[in-house]
């Protein structure tokens, strides 16, 4: 807890609005128990004291059909004090571990603005693949009259069920590649939005769906659970409207229905490499983690029999 608060807090020197750690101290110290239960991994000690550690969940198919390991935001460290070139040590030790294991795929999430320990990983053959970002709740001013903004409830859901299914293949695409499987769009969104405090924006011109947006009050890290935060976990704007200003619009909407219900943060995670969606989002919001992959070379395992 002390060296993944004390990471944290470094963080926060760099994106100041970072909420206060109270708000996830519970929430984080079950889940760092949780990964030292059914996780795998190792600690670093140095006279009786730990001083580092990493650890990860194993994964059955790991950003493709190979098994992997995924380690958290909360799940590794190094006290301030010590050199970030123990994170090589314990990666070194553990991975071997991890690889005789077939697990081949190693992710792991960090600070984004740790930009000693985005070099050591970047050195150890991490490529970026996900960002959560953060931002303010604040107005955003920007007015186009042909574009009405409109809270959805269950009964509006059919209204979506194109848009659905083109942002669900839209992944597909290049550079993304990401096999989203086929899903029926109304059913999926109408139980999503059946959620406790899950809630749906989507614009319009006239009658006609562009583009829609959604918050809940969970994503992908302990930091995005805190009670002053809501997420954008979802968004997609036509293509061919994507110059009408759709996503600000509906960005715009959302700043003002949590500023009315005393939100004060706003986050959003996404793929670095969706070129639209990582380009918007840079616009609005300000990186706090990053997650890194590395593919390991699958044949090495018939050394290791």
């Amino acid at each position: 807890m002390d060296i993944v608060l004390s990471l944290y807090n470094k963080e926060k020197e760099a994106v100041s609005f970072l909420p206060h750690e109270r708000g996830f101290l519970n929430n984080l110290k079950e889940s760092i128990k949780k990964l030292f239960k059914y996780g795998k991994g190792i600690v670093a000690i140095y006279n009786n004291k730990l001083i580092g550690f990493i650890a990860g969940y194993e994964i059955d198919e790991c950003f493709g059909k190979c098994k992997g390991i995924y380690t958290p935001l909360y799940g590794h460290g190094v006290r301030s004090e010590y050199p970030k070139s123990l994170y090589q040590k314990l990666y070194k030790h553990m991975s071997e571990k991890w690889v005789k294991n077939n697990f081949m795929t190693h992710a792991i999430t960090f600070f984004a603005h740790d930009k000693e320990t985005i070099d050591i990983w970047f050195w150890m053959g991490f490529g970026l693949r996900c960002v959560d970002s953060i931002r303010r709740v604040e107005s955003i001013d920007f007015y186009n009259p042909s574009i009405s903004i409109k809270k959805l409830k269950a009964n509006d859901i059919p209204l979506l069920a194109d848009l659905h299914r083109n942002h669900n293949e839209y992944y597909r695409n290049s550079p993304i590649f990401m096999p989203t499987e086929d899903e029926d769009p109304i059913e999926d969104l109408i139980k999503w939005l059946s959620e406790d405090n899950h809630h749906l924006w989507a614009a319009f011109n006239k009658e006609k769906p562009l583009g829609y947006m959604r918050i809940e009050p969970s994503a992908e890290t302990f930091i995005s659970k805190h009670q002053d935060v809501m997420n954008i976990t979802g968004g997609f704007v036509e293509p061919n409207k994507r110059k009408s200003g759709i996503g600000t619009l509906l960005l715009g909407e959302i700043q003002q229905w949590l500023k009315k219900n005393d939100y004060s943060l706003c986050g959003v995670d996404f793929e670095s490499f969706n070129i639209v969606g990582s380009s918007f989002w840079n616009k609005y919001f300000t990186p706090y983690t990053y997650s890194v992959v590395r593919r390991i070379d699958e044949r090495i395992s018939d050394l290791y029999r």
